[in-house]
């Protein structure tokens, strides 16, 4: 019981903006070693596999993001706001209920992700590509839902408490087990292939093999945060809360933030049905789309990663400000949150606007195939970048004081204007096939690129 009492007066602290600060600067320092191992991961992964395979890895990335965005990328933001709340009251039962509810709920939803996963592969992967090669990757990736729900719970619970350590040290660990056993994997695979992918090609084994590196990755990271849990022992004490106030609390956040998540991965889903059946015949569309998928994006999406961070270190703090009254504060944690976010975004897009062919030329040598048919949509991606970065800590922020539906009305309309872009810009800018033997396709895939 003292120990309780205890536990419950540590909670009653102040969310400032040094606790913000701390919390983005561990975040930050943790996701640019992640970034750092995903690039070193891309890097070797796309001279191993070329745009084919590339194209099968990101197949199997292109099923696995919509079901992780309902079902994984809001989890953490629905446990960390209500646990945020009972913080800022003091209500340390209240915080540990939400958690163990959470954990038996999204443990079911997990198990329910990774059986659709499985059981849609094949359907999935030939009605995206018209083409099944990519359905082993796609069983490789599924059982990674399951693991990432269970992480995200316990994440979202010590970031409710504005302590970003568990995170930080988990994706760390995730990083650095997808870049050892997705490169090793991969090439064993594609030196040795297992019985059960003996009849597939070469590049679909190898990009199996990365798969099921990002999958054994998921299990470390759920691993290494479960020992921050029994550092602080079991706590005793009964909450006010009923089981039916929490899921109340965790789904008002959940269902708004999955579904703006799921409608910002969409733009990948639809570029995969859409460009990839709409390129002139000759081209090859597994090439392509990997092309675009493995190198254009994967620099775009760099620095938007990156300040996503400061969104996750937002959300706890504002939201205990909020439930406590403090506007002032809220609005000083907005302020510096949108300040640093454009000292970062701003240089960043210009950057590689200016720059895109000499980035990928550098990252990427020895791919000239892959480099001409990606660097101009790079170029046309790049001032995208600026509005991306400043969008997640505004949603975080609309998340945090308790408008979280607001987001997915805000990105329904971008998800149609980019639909229609696809289906109308793609034929008019896609120019005619160059020879097989080169390669030289150049995709339209977030905005229109005409070949130069």
């Amino acid at each position: 019981m003292h120990r309780s009492s205890r536990s419950s007066r540590s909670f009653k602290h102040s969310p400032d903006l040094s606790a913000f600060l701390r919390g983005s600067l561990l975040l930050t320092l943790s996701g640019v070693a992640a970034k750092l191992c995903g690039a070193l991961f891309r890097l070797p992964l796309t001279a191993l596999l070329g745009g084919t395979g590339m194209g099968y890895y990101s197949t199997a990335y292109g099923l696995f993001l919509p079901l992780y965005a309902v079902l994984v990328t809001g989890l953490s933001t629905a446990v960390a706001r209500p646990v945020a709340g009972c913080a800022g009251r003091g209500d340390l039962a209240g915080a540990v209920k939400i958690r163990r509810t959470a954990r038996w709920l999204f443990l079911v939803t997990g198990l329910l992700g990774t059986a659709a996963a499985l059981m849609g592969a094949r359907g999935f992967t030939v009605a995206s590509t018209g083409s099944a090669d990519a359905c082993p990757a796609v069983l490789m990736i599924a059982p990674a839902i399951l693991l990432c729900s269970l992480t995200a719970v316990e994440r979202g619970y010590y970031e409710g408490l504005c302590d970003m350590r568990p995170t930080a040290v988990s994706q760390a660990v995730e990083a650095v087990c997808k870049l050892v056993l997705g490169l090793w994997l991969c090439q064993r695979f594609l030196r040795e292939p297992p019985a059960v992918l003996a009849r597939c090609p070469r590049d679909v084994c190898g990009a199996c093999g990365a798969v099921l590196g990002v999958t054994l990755s998921s299990l470390g990271g759920w691993l290494c945060v479960l020992p921050f849990g029994w550092r602080r022992g079991r706590i005793s004490t009964s909450s006010p809360l009923s089981t039916r106030d929490v899921l109340r609390e965790l789904y008002a956040v959940l269902i708004p933030v999955s579904l703006g998540a799921l409608v910002t991965n969409l733009t990948s889903l639809l570029d995969l049905v859409t460009v990839m059946r709409m390129l002139p015949k000759g081209e090859d569309p597994a090439f392509v789309y990997g092309s675009f998928m493995g190198m254009a994006v994967a620099v775009f999406s760099l620095v938007p990663s990156l300040t996503n961070l400061l969104a996750k270190g937002v959300l706890p703090c504002a939201a205990q400000a909020w439930a406590k009254g403090d506007r002032a504060q809220t609005a000083a944690l907005a302020a510096n949150a949108l300040s640093l976010t454009g000292l970062v975004s701003l240089p960043a897009g210009c950057g590689i606007f200016v720059l895109a062919r000499g980035c990928l030329e550098f990252l990427f040598a020895g791919r000239d195939a892959e480099i001409a048919a990606s660097y101009q949509s790079l170029q046309a991606l790049a001032p995208a970048v600026i509005c991306l970065c400043l969008t997640y800590p505004a949603f975080s922020l609309l998340q945090a004081i308790g408008k979280a539906q607001l987001p997915v009305y805000l990105m329904l309309p971008a998800l149609a204007v980019k639909l229609a872009g696809n289906l109308l810009l793609v034929p008019k800018y896609t120019a005619p096939p160059a020879p097989a033997a080169h390669k030289n396709a150049i995709l339209c895939g977030k905005l229109p690129i005409i070949r130069p």
